[in-house]
This record gives C-alpha cells, structure tokens and sequence, in this order.
C-alpha cells in the first residue's frame, strides 16, 4: 500500500496499543471513536492491532475518517487516523 500524502509519524499525537485491551475480551471501537473525535486538525491517531482492522477501519471511513494501515516491523498491524477535512 502507498503511504498517503498526509501520513506523517511527527502528526501522530496519540498510540493505542490495543493488543492488553483484546486479550481482556475489550473492542477498542467506543475508545478510538472518542480520541479520534478529539483530533485537532493535522493530528492522527494510531491503533496497533494483532490483525488488520477492516471492520473499524470501515466504520471510521463511514464517519469521516481517512486511514492508513500498514504491517509494521513488530508483525503488528499499526493503523493511523484522521479527520477527512484537513
């Protein structure tokens, strides 16, 4: 996948690793929708996930969301966030 024109690791201001929250039976979608929803402009959110996060990233596109997500060199899946209007 390409990385995106506004991906910037400087502009990620908040990382959720959400691999403690899934072993305890916990979804992360409630926790990402409220620190999305407090993105500044030019801000982005990261999730790191065991897996792709198709079903999230689907909800949050439906939201106004743009994404990108990518295997990181950990094996983890890191997914990054931010307000389609900037």
């Amino acid at each position: 996948m390409n990385t995106p024109d506004w991906f910037n690791n400087d502009n990620i201001k908040i990382t959720l690793d959400a691999r403690p929250l899934l072993a305890r039976g916990i979804h992360p979608f409630e926790q990402v929708q409220q620190e999305c929803a407090a993105l500044k402009p030019g801000e982005i959110f990261e999730i790191i996930t065991p897996f792709p996060p198709t079903p999230m990233i689907e909800k949050m596109a439906a939201a106004g969301f743009d994404s990108f997500s990518e295997p990181g060199e950990d094996g983890m899946f890191h997914t990054c966030f931010k307000t389609a209007k900037w």
